[in-house]
C-alpha cells in the first residue's frame, strides 16, 4: 500500500499510463521529421533485394527492450552503442502486433511494448514500427486479418530509434513464427 492507500498494482498501472502518455507526446513532437526511406522509388523486388543485401544485426529484440526500459540498469552509453550497432542494419524479429494501418501502398505495423524479462521492476517502453511493403496478395491478406496481440515475423532495415520506438523502413513480412496462422497470446499460453 502507498501512503495514499493505493495498491502497488494501481500505482504501477498509473505510472505506466503516465509513461505511455509522455512517450506519445514525445512522438508527436518528434514525429514531424521524416524518416529516411532507402527504398523510395524502388520496385518491390528491388526493395526486397535492398533488405537482403544490407548487413544483418545480431541484436536480439528482448535485449534491446531491456536496455530501453524504464528502471533498467543499462546506461545511456550502452543504449547509444546498441543504437549505433543497429541503425542501418537488417533485423528479423517476431513482433506482437498492436496496430496495423495502410497508406501509400505500405502497411504501418506497430508492435505492443516489447516486454522485459530480467528485471520485474523495469517498465517496458520500447515499441517497433515497421513500414511493410507487401510482396504479394498473401502478405496483403495476412496484414489485413492480423489482430492486436497476434505475432508476425518481419524483416527490414532499422533507420532510427525515436522516442524509444525502433523505426524500420523498408520492411517485409517473413511470415508468422512456426505456424501458418497469426498466433494470439491466448493461443501461445495454452
Amino acid at each position: 500500500m502507498s501512503d495514499w492507500g493505493l495498491s502497488r498494482s494501481t500505482v504501477m498501472t498509473t505510472v505506466r499510463a503516465a509513461l505511455w502518455l509522455s512517450a506519445s507526446f514525445c512522438s508527436l513532437l518528434t514525429g514531424c521529421t521524416p524518416v529516411n526511406d532507402p527504398s523510395a522509388g524502388l520496385s518491390v523486388p528491388e526493395t526486397v533485394a535492398l533488405i537482403d543485401s544490407t548487413p544483418r544485426s545480431d541484436i536480439l529484440l528482448p535485449n534491446l527492450a531491456e536496455a530501453f526500459a524504464l528502471g533498467t540498469r543499462a546506461t545511456d552509453v550502452q543504449r547509444d552503442q546498441l543504437e549505433k550497432n543497429l541503425v542501418g542494419r537488417t533485423v528479423e524479429w517476431d513482433l506482437p502486433v498492436y496496430d496495423v494501418s495502410f497508406a501509400d501502398g505500405r502497411f504501418d505495423v506497430t508492435s505492443q511494448m516489447i516486454p522485459t524479462s530480467n528485471r520485474a521492476e523495469a517498465v517496458p517502453l520500447l515499441r517497433v514500427m515497421v513500414f511493410v511493403v507487401p510482396q504479394g496478395e498473401a502478405d496483403q491478406a495476412l496484414l489485413m486479418k492480423v489482430k492486436t496481440d497476434d505475432v508476425i515475423r518481419v524483416r527490414g532495415i532499422v533507420q532510427e530509434i525515436r522516442a524509444r520506438a525502433v523505426v524500420v523502413v523498408p520492411g517485409v513480412v517473413v511470415g508468422v513464427p512456426d505456424t501458418s496462422e497469426p498466433t494470439t497470446s491466448a493461443e501461445t499460453t495454452s
